[in-house]
């Protein structure tokens, strides 16, 4: 039970296409990825600018990709990508649907150190190009290095928000 508010206004979301219009967008820990197909079409699947010329979208893709730091083939098939790729790949997907609230389930949970920090610069510059960003993570390291508040959820319920600068790992562990 609860209630959502997007930009002060409560709102209801009863579908993913309600979600896509609000903006919100979710990367799940398990990719939607159609394997056979190109980065791009998987990007642009379920849009109607699929039918638009393969040029322009490619374009598209990559003034999104360089804004945000993702970088990736729009061409490349995803049967050939690494897992950092494929993520990149969901992250563009939603942020092609013009998502400003991004909910990452489990994020780093497949990545090495070295993709989970390439990762967390690309989060924080997209925070700075005003995104909101929710992070579903067990991984109290992470959570102190890139976010600012935390909440702690316990069978179902919503136990505290903290100010992450205002808390450490053995509080949260704590509450948790």
């Amino acid at each position: 039970a609860g209630h959502i508010y997007v930009e002060g206004r409560e709102v209801v979301i009863r579908s993913p296409k309600d979600a896509f219009a609000l903006g919100i967008g979710m990367i799940h820990q398990h990719f939607k990825l159609v394997d056979v197909f190109s980065a791009m079409d998987n990007i642009v699947l379920g849009k109607k600018e699929k039918y638009q010329k393969p040029k322009l979208l490619r374009q598209k893709i990559r003034e999104i990709g360089s804004t945000y730091g993702l970088e990736v083939d729009p061409d490349k098939k995803i049967y050939t990508m690494s897992v950092s790729e494929k993520q990149t790949v969901e992250i563009l997907k939603v942020l092609y649907r013009d998502a400003r609230i991004l909910i990452l389930d489990e994020p780093t949970a497949v990545l090495t150190p070295q993709e989970t920090e390439r990762l967390f610069a690309i989060l924080r510059r997209m925070k700075e190009q005003g995104c909101a960003i929710i992070i579903i993570t067990h991984k109290l390291n992470e959570v102190m290095e890139i976010s600012d508040r935390v909440t702690i959820l316990r069978k179902g319920k919503s136990i505290e928000t903290v100010e992450t600068s205002r808390t450490n790992e053995k509080e949260l562990t704590e509450l948790m």
